[in-house]
């Protein structure tokens, strides 16, 4: 039972707003949170400015039927204090209506106001993380909150039943990877320069690969690849089908290699513990690739690698997100890399069994909001 206005009790009442900006990445972040809000027992309604996006995650999925979905409310909607939530996460600096803040200042308590930032890497996040940031106009403070990969961050999205199955059971062997006839490729990415590059050394191997592409640029790349090129070799390319969120994490176990964007996918990715290739969300003046080195510095460390292995790894990593001194690493690099594949297998497990030892996000995030909902 939810709470009077102003008086939280064991169940808060929760709002997520949510702007698309890349593509199911935010929407996948948002919709996932809410979800392990409302398993936790708490009422979340979220407000989304593209719920066609968000309908595509959810599928025909009908088990979470507690969580609210609303539009993102038009500019001369209003809002009064008692439809405020006690919790407000606005995603990645979206910024709530005025009208909303508005009533959240008419609260007698205020409520705790969030904002959920991108996962980083970095080592400012630690510093970061929780900040207030009084409001300059109205009696609210809102908080920074980092997701992150350190005790001294938020932590991941982890939910409950997904901890219960990775610590119960060994999802990956690397004798079984090794032993694999054929190389099972998954891609999910932004538009790829070197795509057609890196499939000719595909064809090229000695090794099978089935490459399996979801909903992205690189599907029309494949598939002009494919139209041009007689001897395909090793290389077999299939459309991965579009599955609901709620399905995400098999379709990624049954895969050896992940090639992913997006933060949603960029976390589970984490959790099949698989080698992962991030083709990061590029910025302006390349800032991205500070992000994409703080990930891989930690992620790679892990006292299975050697440097030379590492620096293999980072290379092509760097070489996938465009950085041009690295460039002949899409042809240089990925034979090594198939040849090490057990270390590389060995080294996601490590880093999951890592992060594991961790705090989730939602347990750490329940426990920052009922401190300050006072």
């Amino acid at each position: 039972m939810n709470s009077p206005p102003g008086y939280p009790s064991n169940t808060l009442r929760w709002d997520i707003f949510c702007r698309v900006i890349d593509n199911y990445g935010d929407a996948g972040v948002c919709w996932r949170l809410a979800v392990d809000l409302v398993e936790r027992g708490e009422t979340v309604q979220l407000f989304i400015d593209e719920p066609l996006v968000l309908a595509q995650l959810q599928g025909t999925d009908s088990s979470f039927p507690d969580i609210k979905v609303s539009p993102w409310p038009e500019s001369t909607r209003l809002f009064s204090a008692d439809e405020v939530a006690d919790v407000v996460v606005e995603a990645f600096a979206c910024d709530p209506p005025v009208s909303y803040l508005e009533a959240m200042q008419q609260r007698s308590i205020k409520p705790t106001w969030i904002n959920l930032e991108y996962l980083s890497a970095e080592s400012w996040v630690e510093a970061h993380h929780t900040l207030p940031s009084p409001h300059p106009r109205y009696a609210l403070t809102k908080h920074f909150y980092f997701p992150g990969f350190t005790p001294a961050t938020g932590g991941l999205i982890r939910e409950a039943l997904l901890t219960a199955s990775l610590t119960s059971v060994n999802t990956a062997t690397t004798e079984g990877a090794a032993a694999a006839a054929t190389q099972a490729i998954f891609l999910f990415s932004y538009e790829q320069p070197l795509l057609d590059q890196w499939l000719d050394v595909l064809a090229a191997s000695v090794r099978p690969a089935q490459l399996n592409v979801a909903v992205c640029p690189s599907r029309s790349q494949a598939k002009s690849w494919q139209s041009t090129t007689a001897n395909r070799g090793a290389l077999s390319i299939s459309d991965a089908p579009f599955v609901p969120q709620s399905d995400f994490d098999a379709v990624l176990a049954q895969h050896d290699w992940l090639f992913i964007r997006g933060e949603d996918s960029f976390v589970r990715a984490q959790w099949a513990a698989k080698p992962l290739v991030w083709h990061i969300y590029p910025q302006a003046d390349h800032v991205h690739f500070d992000k994409l080195l703080a990930f891989y510095d930690r992620y790679l460390n892990q006292g299975v690698l050697n440097c030379e292995q590492q620096t293999l790894y980072r290379e092509f990593v760097l070489a996938w997100n465009g950085a041009s001194a690295f460039e002949l690493a899409i042809s240089t690099h990925w034979q090594k890399l198939v040849e090490i594949y057990p270390l590389l297998l060995a080294n996601a497990l490590a880093w999951r069994s890592y992060l594991l030892t961790q705090r989730d996000l939602v347990t750490q995030l329940k426990d920052f909001a009922r401190h300050l909902v006072k």
